[in-house]
């Protein structure tokens, strides 16, 4: 699993199960450059991109670039999914015209806990 933490944005992405994405925090340019660091641009999914956004307190348009990537590695023909999308990210998610090219979901089990985001500060 590869953790990583920014001044005050976090992701997280398993290295065993690469479609499962967590963020955290501020989601802005710098969670967004050591993103690019970890996930390369011609890297795919084989299956569709979760992405776990309950802890998400910002984001910006950094940010929304690392939701636009889970669309591009996602399967032709799949969409990504993002879970617990707080109100904020859903505004600025629908606002930015971007809402029907995801699935949404809310979480109602501790599955989450398995992608814990470690503090490398």
């Amino acid at each position: 699993m590869d953790n990583r933490k920014t001044t005050s944005g976090r992701f997280s992405l398993d290295d065993a199960s690469p479609h499962l994405w967590v963020l955290s925090g501020e989601v802005d340019v710098v969670v967004n450059a050591r993103f690019r660091e970890v996930w390369p641009a011609d890297r795919r999914s084989l299956e569709p991109v979760e992405v776990h956004m309950g802890d998400v307190t910002f984001i910006d348009s950094s940010g929304l670039r690392i939701l636009y990537e889970a669309l591009k590695v996602t399967p032709e023909g799949q969409r990504p999914v993002l879970v617990d999308v707080p109100e904020r990210a859903q505004w600025i998610i629908d606002v930015t015209g971007l809402t029907s090219r995801f699935d949404f979901r809310t979480s109602t089990s501790p599955s989450d806990d398995d992608l814990p985001l470690a503090d490398l500060g």
